[in-house]
């Protein structure tokens, strides 16, 4: 039988919370804090008065909000509180069971107490702080490449107006020699009034390539800037926001990198790190953002819960004629971990690598599973490896 707790409804900024010891049994009124220490204080009032009453421990509930209930978790944890955080589509669903299912900022307390005696939850434990810093990392380095996607997207805007057809001529247009060539060669009409030696020992500095190269690339870029019919004047502002926008992209490239290989120090010193990494296919950098999303496996029980929690496990529906096969997944659980899975999946296919995830995927479609379906299952699969390898403590044979 399950004990006393205290129900938390959390917005930003501030709570209401409720003390209860059973099912729809309060003990207090619904009341508003603010997520202050004198706010939280309350709760530790509240706490120490059941101990002494009831002589008795309470568990603390509330739902996940996003970054509004950091605080809160944050002081539960300084001052260890017993907690469980709850999905707030369950809590909704409960609600909704109800045959008048009113939402109130007050009511929400006992709807989020009924979760807490109707299911079966996990308590949560203070999350190493190395799990934190990872998983933090992670997503800035999620941020970061979202900001360089603009920067290129801006970057080949500005490049097909000034430089119409030059990604013809050089196919990486990221690379350190190209972009020193375009920041000192801003428009076409720079490329006609130079030499052609001048251009060649440009390339030859700023390039591992000999001499001969050199020329050659040089004579293809002065005849390529003789037909150029660029959008706008050397004197455009264009010209000018082209050489800011090149500035900030290569900054941001390498901020990228940096970031990158923090995160993948970090998750060297982990003891699952080595292990998922010996899974052919994902190397450092994957394996390191897999960590980071997937954080410390001894909170799931089996495997099934990490597929549950990546969510990919598939849905169930049955009814009357409707057999319930082959339904899509749930998607209602961490998104990035199920998209750094798919970019695993996809790269041993791509690679045609000879890996057991490869061999399943090709039983699968062979079975008659369309590409997509065996693409899933085949990261179903791959979970369930990680799993397996994580909780034994072995490498990958």
């Amino acid at each position: 039988m399950k004990g006393f707790c205290i129900s938390l409804d959390v917005s930003k900024g501030s709570s209401f919370y409720q003390g209860f010891k059973g099912f729809e049994e309060p003990i207090t009124k619904p009341k508003k804090i603010e997520h202050n220490l004198e706010g939280f204080k309350e709760l530790l009032k509240l706490k120490e008065t059941i101990r002494k009453e009831y002589d008795s421990d309470c568990i603390v509930v509330f739902e996940s909000t996003g970054v509004y209930h950091r605080s809160l978790q944050t002081y539960l944890d300084e001052h260890d509180f017993k907690y469980t955080i709850i999905s707030p589509l369950l809590s909704a669903k409960v609600r909704k069971s109800d045959i008048r299912g009113t939402k109130t900022d007050a009511k929400d307390c006992a709807s989020i107490a009924k979760v807490f005696y109707l299911k079966e939850l996990r308590i949560y434990s203070k999350i190493d702080e190395i799990y934190a810093d990872l998983k933090e990392k992670s997503r800035y380095y999620d941020f970061l490449m979202d900001e360089m996607k603009r920067w290129k997207i801006e970057f080949r805007r500005l490049l097909d107006i000034i430089y119409p057809g030059f990604d013809k001529i050089f196919e990486n247009l990221y690379i350190d020699y190209t972009q020193a060539l375009l920041l000192e060669y801003p428009h076409p009409e720079v490329i006609r009034k130079k030499r052609l030696d001048t251009i060649a020992k440009f390339l030859e500095k700023h390039t591992c390539h000999k001499e001969a190269y050199c020329i050659r690339q040089a004579q293809i870029l002065k005849e390529y800037a003789e037909n150029c019919a660029s959008g706008c004047s050397y004197k455009s502002y264009l010209v000018s926001q082209f050489d800011t926008v090149i500035h900030n992209l290569n900054a941001q490239i390498k901020h990228l990198e940096s970031v990158l290989e923090e995160i993948v120090e970090i998750a060297k010193i982990l003891p699952n790190f080595e292990l998922i990494r010996s899974i052919p296919g994902i190397a450092d950098n994957l394996a390191a953002r897999i960590l980071a999303e997937l954080g410390d496996i001894d909170r799931f029980n089996n495997a099934s819960q990490v597929v549950a929690y990546t969510g990919i496990d598939p849905q169930i529906y049955q009814s009357g004629q409707i057999s319930g096969l082959h339904l899509k997944i749930s998607k209602k659980g961490n998104k990035k971990l199920r998209c750094l899975l798919y970019l695993a999946v996809t790269c041993m296919i791509r690679t045609s690598r000879d890996t057991v995830i490869v061999d399943f995927y090709k039983k699968k479609k062979a079975d008659g599973l369309p590409a997509k379906s065996a693409l899933v299952a085949s990261m179903n699969k791959l979970v369930r490896i990680i799993y397996s390898l994580c909780k034994n403590g072995c490498l990958f044979k």
